[in-house]
């Protein structure tokens, strides 16, 4: 008989469900364009692991932010340990297999503190009973039998058992989530500096929003690559992602490079009645402080412009203002 070999797939386990993949990425996706001139140069830039941690950190609040909160924490965790894709795995099966063990061992211990409830009602109900009707030794004679039948003793030490099972089953879970999180922190981050490293893949906002979208559980090259290839996302919102795209394409033009000209041409650009209603609307409402945010008499070099322009704009749109400065703003808006 022909001798036949089990068939096996090619590339990386499918550690993470392909249909998580589309919330992942929509939801780094906002954070990634509204905040790319804060982050954008850093992530080019990026050449260690902490380069990225530092980068990502620019951003004020950033763990309060749904993707890290979640499965992007381990970039900006504070830890990290140096490990092999294999130990990884390995370490994420132990904590999935002690998520299991601790559900089980509630489990258990919900059922023996049931047990034992019942029983020492009993026997409480059958002191009550008998404890007026029965002499003095006779009484304890028949409450000790009747506690060895109801095995009171042996069920109630079941259930202070499974109470010491259970927190022992809570710190090996939060150990070893602990140890997952340092190991993710140091694999993720190093997949981002590989892909800013690549000369192959354009650095953009929407590569690098697909690169993350999967990790920890996927390395930078298949992330990317199943991203393009399974979520088409054509949404566009306004936001400070296309100021930075309207200012790179202005700054690009321009020579000599001179920031006064620049805010005469963004302002052209953004009065155009070609421009995206939404686009120049929102730009109206914040132009004071994207004005504040254009650096008269500093130089830059070109590429940088829109990275600095943007990253500035961002700090003026978030901080707190004062009456006068709100009111400054209205009065300064596009027109």
């Amino acid at each position: 008989m022909k001798k036949t070999t089990p068939n096996r797939e090619l590339g990386r386990p499918e550690e993470l469900e392909l249909r998580d993949l589309p919330n992942r990425f929509r939801d780094l996706k906002r954070f990634v364009e509204h905040n790319w001139g804060r982050i954008g140069l850093g992530l080019q830039r990026a050449r260690t692991p902490d380069d990225v941690r530092t980068t990502l950190r620019l951003v004020p609040d950033i763990e309060q932010l749904g993707p890290f909160r979640g499965h992007a924490r381990c970039l900006i965790a504070e830890e990290s340990v140096e490990v092999g894709d294999n130990e990884l795995r390995a370490t994420r099966r132990r904590y999935k297999d002690s998520g299991r063990r601790e559900d089980q061992l509630w489990s258990e211990y919900h059922e023996a503190t049931k047990n034992a409830r019942e029983v020492t009602e009993a026997l409480r109900a059958s002191i009550s009973q008998f404890e007026l009707a029965l002499g003095f030794f006779y009484f304890f004679g028949v409450i000790f039998q009747l506690a060895q039948e109801l095995r009171v003793k042996e069920l109630t030490e079941k259930a202070v058992t499974s109470e010491k099972a259970v927190r022992e089953g809570q710190q090996e879970k939060q150990s070893l989530e602990k140890l997952l999180l340092a190991q993710e922190a140091s694999f993720s981050r190093r997949e981002i500096v590989k892909f800013a490293k690549n000369r192959r893949k354009r650095k953009t906002a929407l590569n690098f929003t697909r690169v993350m979208a999967g990790l920890p559980e996927w390395g930078w090259f298949h992330a990317r690559r199943t991203c393009e290839a399974t979520i088409k996302d054509n949404s566009a919102s306004v936001s400070p992602y296309q100021i930075f795209e309207l200012v790179r394409e202005l700054s690009r033009k321009m020579k000599p490079l001179s920031m006064q000209k620049l805010e005469e041409k963004l302002r052209e650009r953004l009065l155009d009645p070609n421009t995206d209603p939404g686009l120049r609307g929102y730009a109206s409402f914040n132009w004071h402080d994207l004005q504040e945010a254009i650096p008269h008499g500093v130089g830059f070099k070109r590429s940088e412009v829109p990275y600095k322009i943007v990253s500035r704009f961002l700090d003026n749109i978030e901080r707190p203002k004062s009456i006068t400065e709100v009111e400054l703003a209205k009065r300064n808006q596009l027109g």
